[in-house]
């Protein structure tokens, strides 16, 4: 599963107050690749202006801000971290064209849309009057051209037939409400709530990156898409929501037989707005229930509780 990215998306996460680095490190674990566009990045084999060699130096730049330079490339030298993302370059035919493209995505009405919203949008960070002319119309203009290019990355991406989930700034939902309605996924609001996985943006990217390879972390992706899009109360709760019938369907699955032990205390620091955590009930399991059904049915519930341990 891919999810698209680039220099105008992060700072359309910015504007709302969403550092780069918690953007990537939610689509880390929430995504296969991330797909890269590398439009307005110096990256090249080195020479003047070129300052990163490939889009994992350009992004490790940009979420690095302690160190030296050359320190701040470091991340994007990391094996793990490189496979994480794929130049969108290398995956169109033609990026020249890609580009052209890119911006004529939004036809005229929606344009007029995103742009009176922009001129709203401007007043408001400056504390005008709705009427008032006095801003500088160049902000205007950029954050319209980050709007389109986002919008026109996420659409160009998915004519292109990958498994593509369009993910946008809240500055985007806001501006498009309607048509984002059913086909965005929100992926800003997971954790935000601290009820699945508390302090999510102190996970370091080793912690993260050794995360990826957890056996159990498809099972989690599945259980997250499954039942996050179109939540009404929250991304968040309906997650917990579904986790805590989950626990209780594995306490059942594991009820205790004396004669037996397995998953003995297995989450049972998950949290629990019942009052009861099922798991502080299990000794022992069924002894003819083998682990590879329970991963088959309770894969995310496990992964959730490696991220309880690790973090």
């Amino acid at each position: 599963m891919f999810v698209a990215s680039s220099v105008s998306s992060l700072w359309n996460y910015k504007r709302e107050g969403i550092s780069e680095e918690s953007v990537l490190k939610r689509y880390a674990l929430l995504y296969d690749t991330i797909i890269f566009n590398r439009h307005g990045c110096a990256i090249g084999d080195g020479g003047f202006p070129d300052i990163a060699k490939n889009v994992a130096e350009m992004v490790s730049l940009l979420i690095c801000s302690k160190g030296s330079f050359e320190d701040r490339k470091a991340l994007g030298r990391n094996k793990r971290f490189q496979d994480l993302f794929v130049d969108c370059w290398e995956v169109v035919d033609n990026p020249e064209q890609f580009e052209r493209e890119k911006y004529s995505v939004v036809d005229r009405q929606l344009g007029e849309r995103l742009g009176n919203f922009c001129h709203r949008e401007i007043r408001t960070q400056n504390g005008l009057e709705e009427t008032s002319q006095a801003y500088d119309i160049d902000d205007v203009k950029e954050l319209v051209g980050d709007l389109y290019a986002d919008l026109g990355l996420n659409a160009l991406l998915q004519k292109e037939g990958l498994e593509l989930v369009p993910s946008f700034s809240p500055i985007i939902g806001r501006a498009l409400e309607h048509e984002l309605t059913q086909s965005n996924f929100p992926c800003h609001e997971l954790f935000q709530e601290g009820l699945l996985l508390p302090d999510f943006d102190k996970f370091s990217w080793d912690e993260l990156l050794e995360l990826r390879t957890d056996r159990h972390i498809k099972s989690f992706r599945e259980f997250v898409f499954g039942h996050a899009l179109g939540a009404e109360k929250g991304l968040d709760k309906a997650l917990m929501d579904q986790l805590q019938t989950d626990l209780w369907a594995l306490a059942e699955d594991v009820r205790p037989n004396p004669s037996k032990t397995l998953l003995s205390g297995i989450v049972s620091n998950l949290p629990s707005p019942v009052g009861v955590n099922p798991f502080g009930l299990l000794a022992a399991g069924k002894d003819y229930y083998d682990q590879r059904n329970l991963d088959k049915k309770y894969g995310h519930v496990f992964f959730m509780q490696k991220l309880k341990t690790v973090r």
